[in-house]
């Protein structure tokens, strides 16, 4: 019989389907790809870096700026976008009370200081006020105001010089006819003394007839009660000159004391003038600062971003931002947030590379810069609650021209803001270190466990 089945011959040692010539095959492929993978990852460089992402920045940052006191918008002279200046006013806020506060004490100052230049003028018997040195800085109108001021003052001061002559004129006409008096005093004491002589060389002459028995005695007896009489008048006329001498010596006290009542008042007023000078001018001052800080100035040149105040009335809280100011001709820099576990790795001074994530993929530009800053703490971001540290880095002029250029039809502009990747290579390593390395961190740790 024949079998149902016939036996299936045997294969050729060697043949074309010889399992393990497969085998063979796919062991040599196997390591062919092996020993090429380990060639390559042995050479190829893969260094050590640390990523961080980070964004463009001004050197400095925007300037902020604020209100101390707040207000009510009065004038708004910029919007959003708008390029300006340092110093330009940028926005006002009402100052109806602070210019009448302002004025006010600027009318008492001028007035305070007018009055001081009166009393040092007529301390120096000066017959003209002259004007302040400070005032020579004042605007048009506050000049023509301290002019009146002044003016006014200077009548005062004539006022002030006529009433202490009259008092002066007045007692020294007292004193000439004090002296008028005293010439006559001594006239008549002249006239007193010719008749004594006359009268005594009667007597002589009588005296001697009297003694022959020629003149009776009551005719010598009333010469000699005329003679007495003369002498008391002539004693009485001393006394008049002793007395009117005495008058005029008053006189001339109560002129010394006029003048010197008047020089003290001067004094005491002086000192009464500056001491409310002393408390005027900083208030002054200080009214003036805050009258200057209502208008509100730009403190860099540059652009205007985030501008809040939008409304003429519309009200600013104390302290508030009002809007930001990005400086023009500033270095650009990147600002990154490097994690905690990478800051001991970053150092001041370290090679970086820069590449700007935000653009597209054909014509994203890579810059080579420098580490400038890294912080000294960790800061913890308020919304997420990661922690970082923060570093800076900034990029030389030539390669920021370089970058600043156009690659076909794609024109790169740096701006702040824009979205950047900051990469610091730390160490040459191989693709083959990189895959070795956990494996080498592991069995490091398993040496040192007890």
């Amino acid at each position: 019989m024949r079998p149902l089945f016939p036996a299936t011959p045997p294969r050729e040692q060697g043949g074309v389907d010889d399992p393990s010539r497969d085998i063979r095959r796919g062991a040599i492929m196997g390591a062919l790809f092996f020993l090429g993978f380990g060639g390559w990852a042995a050479f190829a460089p893969l260094d050590a870096g640390v990523v961080a992402p980070g964004v463009v920045v001004v050197s400095g940052y925007r300037q902020a700026v604020q209100h101390r006191d707040g207000g009510t918008v009065s004038a708004l002279h910029v919007k959003e976008g708008d390029r300006v200046t340092r110093s330009e006013v940028l926005l006002e806020f009402a100052a109806t009370e602070i210019q009448a506060q302002e004025r006010a004490l600027f009318g008492q100052f001028v007035e305070l200081d007018a009055t001081r230049a009166r009393l040092l003028a007529e301390s120096a018997e000066q017959r003209t006020i002259p004007v302040p040195a400070s005032w020579a800085a004042f605007p048009a109108p506050d000049r023509a105001l301290a002019e009146t001021i002044l003016a006014r003052q200077q009548r005062e001061m004539n006022t002030r010089r006529s009433s202490l002559g009259a008092q002066v004129g007045v007692l020294g006409q007292r004193r000439e006819q004090l002296t008028s008096r005293i010439v006559g005093y001594g006239n008549q004491i002249t006239a007193l003394d010719r008749q004594s002589a006359l009268i005594a060389d009667e007597l002589a002459g009588l005296k001697t007839l009297a003694e022959k028995g020629l003149v009776p005695m009551p005719r010598i007896r009333a010469l000699e009660r005329q003679q007495a009489e003369i002498d008391g008048r002539r004693a009485e006329l001393v006394a008049s000159i002793a007395q009117t001498r005495e008058a005029m010596g008053e006189t001339r006290l109560q002129s010394l004391s006029i003048v010197g009542e008047k020089a003290e008042d001067r004094a005491a007023s002086l000192r009464e003038v500056e001491m409310r000078l002393a408390d005027v001018s900083p208030r002054l001052g200080a009214s003036r600062a805050q009258l200057e800080r209502t208008r509100v100035r730009a403190p860099a040149s540059g652009l205007v971003v985030g501008l809040t105040a939008n409304t003429v009335g519309g009200v600013v809280a104390p302290g508030a931002r009002i809007m930001d100011v990005v400086p023009e001709n500033q270095p650009l820099v990147i600002e990154a947030r490097v994690r905690p576990e990478d800051a001991d790795d970053l150092k001041v001074g370290m090679r970086t590379e820069i590449r700007f994530s935000g653009l597209s993929g054909r014509a994203t530009p890579i810059l080579h810069g420098v580490v400038t800053r890294m912080s000294a703490d960790r800061f913890t971001d308020e919304r997420s609650g990661v922690a970082y540290f923060l570093a800076e880095a900034e990029a030389p002029r030539a390669e920021i021209e370089r970058v600043a250029q156009v690659n076909g039809d794609v024109a790169i502009v740096l701006k702040a803001g824009m979205p950047a990747e900051m990469v610091v290579p730390l160490r040459k390593r191989t693709a083959l270190q990189y895959l070795l390395e956990p494996l080498d961190q592991a069995i490091w740790r398993s040496f040192r466990q007890h």
